[in-house]
Protein backbone atom coordinates (compact mmCIF):
# COMPACT_ATOMS: atom_id res chain seq x y z
CA UNK A 1 0.00 0.00 0.00
CA UNK A 2 1.72 3.37 -0.73
CA UNK A 3 2.80 5.08 1.90
CA UNK A 4 1.28 8.63 0.97
CA UNK A 5 -2.31 6.71 1.26
CA UNK A 6 -1.39 4.97 4.67
CA UNK A 7 -0.33 8.44 5.72
CA UNK A 8 -3.88 9.89 4.66
CA UNK A 9 -5.45 7.51 6.60
CA UNK A 10 -3.67 7.84 9.62
CA UNK A 11 -4.04 11.57 9.50
CA UNK A 12 -8.09 11.32 8.97
CA UNK A 13 -8.25 8.99 11.54
CA UNK A 14 -6.51 11.11 13.45
CA UNK A 15 -8.39 13.93 12.86
CA UNK A 16 -11.74 12.23 13.57
CA UNK A 17 -10.69 10.99 16.58
CA UNK A 18 -9.82 14.92 17.87
CA UNK A 19 -13.13 15.65 16.48
CA UNK A 20 -14.89 12.65 18.24
CA UNK A 21 -12.68 13.71 21.76
CA UNK A 22 -13.78 17.44 21.05
CA UNK A 23 -17.43 16.26 21.12
CA UNK A 24 -17.11 14.65 24.38
CA UNK A 25 -15.28 16.94 26.27
CA UNK A 26 -17.97 19.68 24.97
CA UNK A 27 -20.52 17.43 26.22
CA UNK A 28 -19.06 17.16 29.53
CA UNK A 29 -18.21 20.46 29.99
CA UNK A 30 -22.45 21.26 28.68
CA UNK A 31 -22.92 18.75 31.62
CA UNK A 32 -20.99 20.58 34.18
CA UNK A 33 -21.78 23.75 33.61
CA UNK A 34 -25.55 22.58 33.93
CA UNK A 35 -24.87 20.95 37.18
CA UNK A 36 -23.37 23.76 38.40
CA UNK A 37 -26.31 25.97 37.79
CA UNK A 38 -28.51 23.32 39.19
CA UNK A 39 -26.47 23.58 42.39
CA UNK A 40 -26.27 26.84 42.56
CA UNK A 41 -29.86 27.13 42.76
CA UNK A 42 -30.44 24.63 45.02
CA UNK A 43 -28.26 26.02 47.27
CA UNK A 44 -30.24 29.72 46.41
CA UNK A 45 -33.71 27.96 47.49
CA UNK A 46 -32.16 26.48 50.72
CA UNK A 47 -30.93 29.92 51.71
CA UNK A 48 -34.20 31.50 50.92
CA UNK A 49 -35.21 28.35 53.41
CA UNK A 50 -33.15 29.07 55.69
CA UNK A 51 -33.87 32.96 56.01
CA UNK A 52 -37.31 32.89 56.12
CA UNK A 53 -37.12 30.44 59.13
CA UNK A 54 -34.22 31.93 60.88
CA UNK A 55 -34.28 35.70 60.58
CA UNK A 56 -31.91 37.96 58.38
CA UNK A 57 -29.11 36.90 61.22
CA UNK A 58 -28.58 33.49 59.57
CA UNK A 59 -25.34 32.39 59.08
CA UNK A 60 -23.30 30.95 56.39
CA UNK A 61 -23.29 27.58 58.42
CA UNK A 62 -27.07 27.55 58.96
CA UNK A 63 -27.36 28.07 55.09
CA UNK A 64 -25.37 25.16 54.74
CA UNK A 65 -26.86 23.02 56.95
CA UNK A 66 -30.07 23.99 55.39
CA UNK A 67 -28.68 22.48 52.06
CA UNK A 68 -27.30 19.61 53.30
CA UNK A 69 -23.57 20.65 52.42
CA UNK A 70 -20.54 22.30 53.61
CA UNK A 71 -19.42 25.89 53.55
CA UNK A 72 -16.62 25.42 51.71
CA UNK A 73 -18.75 23.67 49.19
CA UNK A 74 -20.92 27.10 48.76
CA UNK A 75 -17.79 28.68 47.98
CA UNK A 76 -17.12 26.36 45.00
CA UNK A 77 -20.44 27.81 43.55
CA UNK A 78 -20.27 31.08 44.76
CA UNK A 79 -17.67 33.80 44.69
CA UNK A 80 -17.92 34.94 47.93
CA UNK A 81 -20.76 36.07 50.34
CA UNK A 82 -21.87 38.82 48.17
CA UNK A 83 -22.62 36.50 45.35
CA UNK A 84 -24.70 34.50 47.06
CA UNK A 85 -26.44 37.60 48.60
CA UNK A 86 -26.84 38.74 45.01
CA UNK A 87 -28.42 35.47 43.49
CA UNK A 88 -30.58 35.75 46.36
CA UNK A 89 -31.85 39.45 45.52
CA UNK A 90 -32.07 37.68 41.63
CA UNK A 91 -34.31 34.80 43.26
CA UNK A 92 -36.50 37.59 44.24
CA UNK A 93 -36.86 39.95 41.73
CA UNK A 94 -37.31 37.05 39.29
CA UNK A 95 -40.12 35.52 41.61
CA UNK A 96 -41.64 39.42 41.79
CA UNK A 97 -41.13 39.90 38.10
CA UNK A 98 -42.91 36.72 37.48
CA UNK A 99 -46.14 37.31 38.99
CA UNK A 100 -46.36 41.13 37.99
CA UNK A 101 -46.49 40.88 34.13
CA UNK A 102 -49.06 38.28 34.12
CA UNK A 103 -51.46 39.71 35.64
CA UNK A 104 -51.53 43.00 34.13
CA UNK A 105 -52.42 44.29 29.99
CA UNK A 106 -50.69 47.60 29.57
CA UNK A 107 -52.69 48.11 26.61
CA UNK A 108 -55.92 47.28 28.02
CA UNK A 109 -56.46 48.24 31.53
CA UNK A 110 -56.59 51.58 33.50
CA UNK A 111 -53.69 52.79 34.97
CA UNK A 112 -55.08 52.05 38.60
CA UNK A 113 -55.95 48.60 37.43
CA UNK A 114 -52.01 48.05 36.52
CA UNK A 115 -50.10 49.94 39.52
CA UNK A 116 -52.97 47.98 42.12
CA UNK A 117 -52.01 44.69 40.63
CA UNK A 118 -48.31 45.36 40.73
CA UNK A 119 -48.63 46.37 44.22
CA UNK A 120 -50.98 43.38 45.09
CA UNK A 121 -48.61 41.05 43.63
CA UNK A 122 -45.47 43.09 45.75
CA UNK A 123 -47.09 43.18 48.81
CA UNK A 124 -48.13 39.50 48.62
CA UNK A 125 -44.86 38.18 47.78
CA UNK A 126 -43.16 40.31 51.00
CA UNK A 127 -46.03 39.23 53.41
CA UNK A 128 -45.07 35.45 52.29
CA UNK A 129 -40.97 35.86 52.76
CA UNK A 130 -41.05 39.03 55.05
CA UNK A 131 -37.30 37.76 56.80
CA UNK A 132 -35.83 37.62 52.79
CA UNK A 133 -37.20 41.10 52.50
CA UNK A 134 -35.67 42.23 55.51
CA UNK A 135 -32.29 40.33 54.95
CA UNK A 136 -31.85 42.29 51.31
CA UNK A 137 -32.98 45.62 52.74
CA UNK A 138 -31.06 46.41 55.99
CA UNK A 139 -27.76 44.42 54.79
CA UNK A 140 -26.78 43.52 58.23
CA UNK A 141 -23.33 42.17 56.86
CA UNK A 142 -20.49 43.87 55.74
CA UNK A 143 -20.39 41.89 52.50
CA UNK A 144 -24.16 42.89 52.02
CA UNK A 145 -23.46 46.03 51.37
CA UNK A 146 -22.94 46.25 47.68
CA UNK A 147 -24.61 42.79 46.61
CA UNK A 148 -27.81 44.58 49.13
CA UNK A 149 -27.60 47.78 46.31
CA UNK A 150 -27.38 45.38 43.63
CA UNK A 151 -30.36 43.70 45.36
CA UNK A 152 -31.92 46.85 45.14
CA UNK A 153 -31.24 48.02 41.79
CA UNK A 154 -32.98 44.86 40.48
CA UNK A 155 -36.11 45.74 41.93
CA UNK A 156 -36.25 48.80 40.80
CA UNK A 157 -35.62 47.47 37.19
CA UNK A 158 -39.15 46.33 37.41
CA UNK A 159 -40.40 49.60 38.29
CA UNK A 160 -38.55 51.01 34.93
CA UNK A 161 -39.80 48.39 33.20
CA UNK A 162 -43.32 49.22 33.94
CA UNK A 163 -42.89 52.90 33.52
CA UNK A 164 -41.11 51.81 30.32
CA UNK A 165 -44.85 50.15 29.42
CA UNK A 166 -46.22 53.54 30.05
CA UNK A 167 -44.22 55.11 27.77
CA UNK A 168 -44.61 52.86 24.70
CA UNK A 169 -48.30 52.86 25.31
CA UNK A 170 -48.21 56.94 25.31
CA UNK A 171 -45.11 57.15 22.40
CA UNK A 172 -47.47 58.88 20.15
CA UNK A 173 -47.42 61.73 22.61
CA UNK A 174 -43.41 61.60 22.21
CA UNK A 175 -43.30 62.48 26.06
CA UNK A 176 -40.25 63.02 27.78
CA UNK A 177 -39.06 59.70 28.69
CA UNK A 178 -36.48 61.39 31.65
CA UNK A 179 -39.74 62.13 33.32
CA UNK A 180 -40.96 58.27 33.71
CA UNK A 181 -37.21 57.38 34.87
CA UNK A 182 -37.60 59.67 37.43
CA UNK A 183 -40.89 58.61 38.38
CA UNK A 184 -39.79 55.16 38.49
CA UNK A 185 -37.11 55.62 40.82
CA UNK A 186 -38.83 58.02 43.11
CA UNK A 187 -41.68 55.13 43.36
CA UNK A 188 -39.18 52.61 43.84
CA UNK A 189 -37.94 54.69 46.58
CA UNK A 190 -41.16 55.57 48.12
CA UNK A 191 -42.05 51.57 47.84
CA UNK A 192 -38.97 50.11 49.76
CA UNK A 193 -38.94 52.85 52.46
CA UNK A 194 -42.78 51.98 52.87
CA UNK A 195 -41.92 48.49 52.93
CA UNK A 196 -39.19 48.79 55.45
CA UNK A 197 -41.80 50.93 57.72
CA UNK A 198 -44.48 48.38 57.10
CA UNK A 199 -42.61 45.33 58.60
CA UNK A 200 -40.90 46.68 61.14
CA UNK A 201 -37.28 46.35 62.52
CA UNK A 202 -37.53 42.87 63.51
CA UNK A 203 -38.90 39.22 62.61
CA UNK A 204 -41.63 39.27 65.60
CA UNK A 205 -43.00 43.23 64.43
CA UNK A 206 -46.13 42.96 63.87
CA UNK A 207 -47.58 44.65 60.74
CA UNK A 208 -48.21 48.64 60.88
CA UNK A 209 -51.32 47.87 59.10
CA UNK A 210 -53.20 44.96 57.53
CA UNK A 211 -51.99 44.00 54.44
CA UNK A 212 -55.31 44.91 52.35
CA UNK A 213 -55.00 48.37 53.88
CA UNK A 214 -51.10 48.78 53.23
CA UNK A 215 -52.21 47.89 49.31
CA UNK A 216 -54.61 50.47 49.15
CA UNK A 217 -52.18 53.11 50.74
CA UNK A 218 -49.07 52.15 48.26
CA UNK A 219 -51.63 52.13 45.55
CA UNK A 220 -52.39 55.73 46.49
CA UNK A 221 -48.80 56.64 46.91
CA UNK A 222 -48.10 55.36 43.59
CA UNK A 223 -50.94 56.92 41.50
CA UNK A 224 -49.62 60.15 43.08
CA UNK A 225 -46.24 59.86 41.82
CA UNK A 226 -47.37 59.05 38.38
CA UNK A 227 -49.83 61.95 38.70
CA UNK A 228 -46.97 64.27 39.28
CA UNK A 229 -44.94 62.99 36.65
CA UNK A 230 -48.27 63.82 34.46
CA UNK A 231 -47.73 67.13 35.79
CA UNK A 232 -44.04 67.55 34.65
CA UNK A 233 -44.97 66.23 31.34
CA UNK A 234 -47.86 68.37 31.19
CA UNK A 235 -50.65 65.83 30.58
CA UNK A 236 -54.17 64.55 32.47
CA UNK A 237 -54.25 60.86 32.98
CA UNK A 238 -58.01 59.69 34.09
CA UNK A 239 -56.80 56.76 35.73
CA UNK A 240 -59.96 54.65 35.40
CA UNK A 241 -59.52 54.72 31.51
CA UNK A 242 -56.77 52.72 29.32
CA UNK A 243 -53.73 54.57 28.91
CA UNK A 244 -54.09 55.41 25.39
CA UNK A 245 -57.45 56.42 26.26
CA UNK A 246 -57.40 58.03 29.48
CA UNK A 247 -54.06 60.36 29.00
CA UNK A 248 -54.52 64.05 27.79
CA UNK A 249 -52.27 67.32 26.77
CA UNK A 250 -53.48 69.74 29.10
CA UNK A 251 -54.25 72.01 26.36
CA UNK A 252 -56.53 69.26 25.03
CA UNK A 253 -58.54 69.20 28.59
CA UNK A 254 -58.68 73.01 29.23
Amino acid sequence: MPSGYSDRVRRGSSARSAQESGVKVDARSERWREHRKKVRAEIVDAAFRAIDRQGPEVSLREIAEEAGTAKPKIYRHFTDKSDLFQAIGQRMRDMLWSAIFPSIDIAKDPARTVVRRAVEQYVRLVDEHPNVVRFLMQGRFAEQTESTMRALNEGRDITLAIADMFNNALKEMELDYAAFELAGFATFGAAASATDWWLGADRDSPRRLPSEKFVDYLTTIMMGSINGTCEVLGVRVDPDLPLHEGVQRREQVA
